[in-house]
């Protein structure tokens, strides 16, 4: 789309730039703890539906141990079809934790979205919306690469 503005000398074409509709959404399950830290993802030029976020916790690595996700109070995490997943994902050994409503601090994947969003990708715009997932897609590789130093048995050193 261009624009045509008369400014004095003639008429200049300005290209514009519409960035309706470009937008990447992300799922993604966060274990800090553990022998090993990981960060698992979705990422997704549309909109996610909760048969997605159900497809997604199937897909996380099966576990000795039940796994417990931590939820917020969005749309999709509290739908009646959640709700009606529930006792077939506990039987799978995953377990659903709401947090109070209004309480993102407490959810620590925020810090990992906060990282990515800012640090990960310091160029966020992009005429094309293939060139923002790629972007998006590369700062989460780089976040979840970053991981792998930080276990439980090599500390970093603190200042």
């Amino acid at each position: 789309m261009t624009f045509t503005w008369t400014l004095p000398g003639g008429p200049k074409v300005v290209p514009f730039e519409n960035t309706c509709r470009r937008r990447v959404n992300v799922l993604a399950a966060y274990r800090p703890g553990g022998p090993r830290p990981r960060l698992d993802w979705w990422a997704a030029a549309r909109t996610w539906t909760t048969e997605d976020v159900i497809a997604f916790l199937r897909e996380l690595p099966a576990s000795r141990v039940p796994r417990v996700v931590v939820l917020d109070n969005a749309g999709l995490h509290t739908s009646k079809a959640m709700r009606a997943a529930r006792r077939q994902l506990a039987k799978e050994g995953i377990y659903l934790y709401y947090l109070p409503p209004y309480s993102p601090e407490l959810n620590r994947i925020e810090a990992v979205f906060r990282q990515v969003k800012h640090q990960g990708m310091p160029r966020r715009s992009h005429p094309e919306l293939g060139g923002l997932r790629v972007e998006v897609e590369r700062a989460f590789r780089r976040y979840r690469d970053s991981l792998a130093g930080k276990t439980k048995e090599k500390l970093r050193p603190c200042a």
